[in-house]
């Protein structure tokens, strides 16, 4: 880092502990100039005082980068720090809150990055079993559709490395399937189907050849602006779609079924929130028959790295020096890491009863604004923020229950299961369902009489 080409650059860690200790000796090895510490926790005569002194001892050093280094960090503690920060000329990154580092006893400087939106949001990542995931999944057979998108595909990866007998990677978008393809073109267990969830005929096919033991639904449209102007696609793809995926796991008795949900269904107001709520319905419905399927669902906030976050724009944004726009003054998310999230999948199929709904903790939700400013702060303080206004179908804030009484702990305290938040006449649910999908497929319902049903089912839509 350019940091580094003036030795003489005064350069101050935040944090005493493993990780800054570890950074400070391998700048010094490179010639580095570490003038002392910042902690909270920590007396030792090298730190220079809290985290609340640190305009004091950058005036009084003449501290030229500040490099903070405690990766187990809440998101808050980072961005207050950010903003409790007085002067633009200084450099600033952050040691990457990654799982690898939080477990391992050295970080090298090439572990620093440029500020960027994945630690701002991020928070002490939650921490899976992986060893019992790779246990569960040795020697199972696994299809995972929207193996292409950006959690399929990594929940595939994943599964890769966890002694799966084999996996089929089910996606109808084929440059995706093809750079899945070449990343994991090593791995000899795996299949690639060109195949969309509507084609019942087809994913008829593939599963009875494939003969899958888990099968985890990650394939939905999710865009909610365009969803909102697309109210059959968003239904066709995302409630028929997970109904025929659903059948056919019944019928070839496939015994375990994931279905990746989302904060948006709870009190949906938006077409996609509301199809995503009618897949989780339709989990619960089915699963009250009499076969040998488990199905279990999911709910994830945002995803940081996943294609058309609010990370993945604001990014796009500041290599444009563009103005980073928010909808909203006040609109809140939560955030996961993409790791959380293939991980949160596999613990689901692990640990669900049947129809069991899980969420993440995922901590206090998170206001865009300060997001946007802290990025503002750190990366480019000439970049501006614009307010552009609530899009259609969106929401101020997300929730991740209906009833948070009805939430139960599980053996991870950082995962929790909700059940029977909302009670509804199952067999009278699905032959509505089934009667309103043969008009959405057929297209001999207009778009709006579409919408009207979807109002009359409950959900207060915009």
């Amino acid at each position: 880092m350019s940091t580094l080409q003036n030795s003489d650059s005064p350069i101050l860690i935040i944090g005493h502990g493993t990780a800054g200790t570890a950074l400070a000796r391998n700048i010094a090895l490179r010639g580095g100039n570490v003038v002392g510490y910042l902690d909270d926790s920590s007396t030792a005569p090298e730190v220079l005082g809290t985290l609340r002194d640190v305009n004091d001892v950058i005036a009084e050093h003449r501290i030229a980068t500040v490099y903070f280094a405690i990766p187990s960090v809440g998101s808050k503690t980072v961005r207050d720090f950010i903003n409790s920060i007085a002067t633009d000329d200084i450099e600033f990154a952050i040691v990457p809150r990654t799982y690898s580092t939080l477990t391992r006893e050295t970080v090298d400087i090439e572990d620093l990055t440029d500020v960027d939106v994945l630690d701002l949001v991020g928070r002490e990542p939650v921490k899976h079993d992986l060893e019992s995931s790779r246990q569960f999944l040795a020697g199972k057979r696994v299809l995972v559709t929207g193996a292409a998108g950006s959690i399929g595909s990594q929940l595939v990866r994943q599964i890769a490395g966890m002694n799966a007998d084999a996996i089929a990677c089910v996606d109808w978008w084929e440059n995706g399937m093809f750079f899945l393809g070449q990343d994991l073109a090593a791995q000899e267990n795996i299949e690639y189907h060109i195949a969309d969830v509507k084609n019942e005929p087809l994913l008829d096919a593939i599963i009875g050849d494939f003969r899958p033991d888990i099968i985890f639904h990650a394939a939905a449209y999710k865009h909610v602006p365009l969803m909102q102007a697309n109210p059959l696609e968003a239904i066709n793809n995302n409630v028929w779609g997970t109904l025929n995926l659903m059948r056919l796991a019944i019928a070839h008795a496939v015994p375990n079924f994931v279905y990746v949900s989302t904060d948006k269904a709870v009190n949906p107001v938006n077409v996609m929130g509301a199809t995503k709520r009618l897949g989780e319905m339709t989990m619960e419905a089915l699963a009250k028959g009499s076969h040998g399927t488990t199905f279990n669902a999911v709910r994830f906030g945002n995803v940081i790295q996943s294609n058309g976050s609010v990370m993945q724009i604001f990014r796009k944004q500041i290599s444009r020096k563009a103005p980073l726009t928010v909808t909203h003054a006040d609109v809140t998310r939560f955030f996961m890491t993409i790791d959380e999230a293939s991980q949160l999948i596999i613990q689901s199929a692990m640990m669900g009863s049947d129809s069991d709904i899980f969420v993440l903790d995922m901590g206090e939700p998170v206001k865009i604004l300060d997001l946007a400013r802290s990025l503002v702060k750190v990366v480019d303080p000439s970049l501006t923020i614009e307010i552009t206004g609530l899009r259609p179908g969106e929401k101020m804030f997300e929730e991740l229950t209906y009833e948070p009484d009805n939430v139960g702990t599980t053996k991870n305290p950082k995962i929790f299961v909700v059940r029977d938040e909302i009670d509804f006449d199952e067999s009278a649910f699905i032959r509505s369902l089934d009667e309103f999908l043969d008009q959405t497929r057929a297209y001999t319902i207009k778009p709006d009489l579409a919408v009207d049903f979807l109002k009359r089912m409950g959900f207060a839509l915009q």
